[in-house]
């Protein structure tokens, strides 16, 4: 059997039954005319090695069969820009409620903050694949019923809503800037250098830090430098997208972390007694951790919930 009944009889193989023997008959006279002209201009009958780079011209055996089928792709062209926008939409949305679960556990829950972070992670890819399953699904079977298509041809412009476009969102200069010295007035005030009472003068009480801070003083200036290193490369390179990214998400990683340790401390802040009575000082000592607790719990979520946000902006970039 020689090359060219080898290649007709792999591609017939994988063709559909009804219409195998017409289309295996019009490649075979399109494959002799493709020789005949190769012959003719060479003046020789073609080598074998020539037949076979010949047929390579044409294609595998089966995507040259695919050709024959009808449509094979699970989502097609005209649907495809519908799919990715609501598959991103959608995405985003999971990835957002995701992480403010996932924070919340880290912060308020009772397991290890590495076992929080690690299962929320492992929850949050299963969502989003179980999402982006569904989704596909749902355009798939508005591919394979024609309703979008229909609804291209039946679509006018005079229907569509008056929007205006939105000027363009320019990060402000100043806003890096602030960061930058934001933190590096934080990063003195923590080292000592600048004093700045937690309570007014002639207060009651005497507000300290609690001993939870004492094995946090070193994470927290490694936080806020690297807080003023995204200011720096946000002001500098702005165009770094992916390290951008990354120290975001390292920056939210360590205030989870910083916000889960103080939850979990139970004490953040000691109210010591000056003038105050003692019952005084345990009814402002009490109001003192509540409110503390509340505070850490929505620092958190807040900084999860920006987080996102920013990556998503960065994202959007061009």
């Amino acid at each position: 059997m020689d090359l060219i009944e080898r290649y007709l009889g792999a591609v017939r193989w994988n063709l559909p039954a009804g219409k195998a023997d017409d289309i295996i008959e019009e490649l075979a006279d399109l494959i002799a005319s493709r020789i005949e002209d190769r012959e003719e201009s060479l003046g020789r009958p073609l080598r074998r090695d020539e037949i076979g780079a010949l047929l390579r011209e044409f294609g595998h055996p089966l995507a040259v069969a695919g050709r024959y089928h009808g449509q094979r792709a699970l989502i097609g062209a005209e649907v495809f820009p519908f799919y990715w926008f609501v598959l991103r939409v959608v995405l985003a949305i999971v990835a957002v409620i995701e992480a403010v679960e996932t924070g919340g556990r880290a912060i308020v829950g009772t397991q290890p903050l590495a076992q929080a972070l690690a299962q929320g992670v492992s929850e949050g890819l299963q969502s989003l694949l179980l999402n982006a399953a569904i989704v596909t699904l749902v355009f798939a079977i508005v591919e394979r019923t024609g309703w979008l298509a229909a609804y291209l041809e039946r679509w006018k412009p005079e229907e569509l809503p008056v929007l205006r476009l939105p000027p363009a969102r320019r990060r402000r200069p100043w806003e890096p800037l602030f960061e930058i010295a934001f933190g590096i007035g934080f990063l003195l005030w923590w080292a000592g250098a600048i004093a700045v009472p937690l309570m007014p003068p002639h207060s009651d009480v005497a507000i300290t830090a609690a001993p939870v801070w004492a094995p946090l003083f070193w994470p927290v200036v490694a936080l806020v430098g690297l807080r003023v290193v995204q200011g720096l490369v946000a002001l500098l390179r702005p165009g770094w997208k992916a390290l951008r990214a990354a120290i975001l998400i390292a920056c939210t990683a360590g205030t989870v972390a910083i916000a889960a340790m103080l939850y979990q401390a139970g004490r953040i802040l000691i109210a010591t007694p000056l003038s105050a009575d003692a019952a005084q000082a345990a009814r402002i000592q009490q109001s003192l951790d509540l409110s503390l607790h509340i505070a850490v719990i929505v620092v958190g979520a807040i900084t999860v919930g920006q987080c996102a946000v920013e990556l998503w902006r960065l994202f959007r970039e061009r």
